[in-house]
């Protein structure tokens, strides 16, 4: 595993989500010693920090995890196949879409 390339996806994917799923004005990131990122969805606040530094493999597995409890936290857990076919909003549509490929990429069936 090479955990440098996957803490850089891991944190690539969690500013993608979080300026996509923002409430508006919300996300916020900043970088010292540690990637912090910040932003409200609907009301609930999500705030999440990633090393700067190279990490091992088990680190980056405790991150995916961590961001795992963070959505669940604020009520983005993985998208059922029902909720996917019900929606008739397109821009829903979209946003499950991009729900659906992050909690693939987190493994959503990996809980540990």
């Amino acid at each position: 595993m090479n955990t440098k390339k996957d803490m850089t996806t891991l944190i690539n994917l969690s500013r993608k989500f979080g300026q996509a799923f923002c409430d508006k004005g919300t996300f916020k990131e900043t970088s010292t010693n540690h990637i912090v990122q910040k932003w409200e969805y609907q009301g609930d606040i999500f705030k999440i920090t990633f090393p700067t530094t190279q990490s091992n493999e088990i680190t980056v597995n405790n991150y995916y995890e961590n961001l795992r409890r963070k959505l669940k936290e604020i009520n983005l857990a993985a998208p059922s196949e029902s909720s996917m076919r019900l929606v008739s909003n397109f821009s829903r549509v979209e946003e499950l879409v991009l729900l659906d490929e992050l909690w693939e990429e987190l493994g959503a069936d990996d809980e540990s």
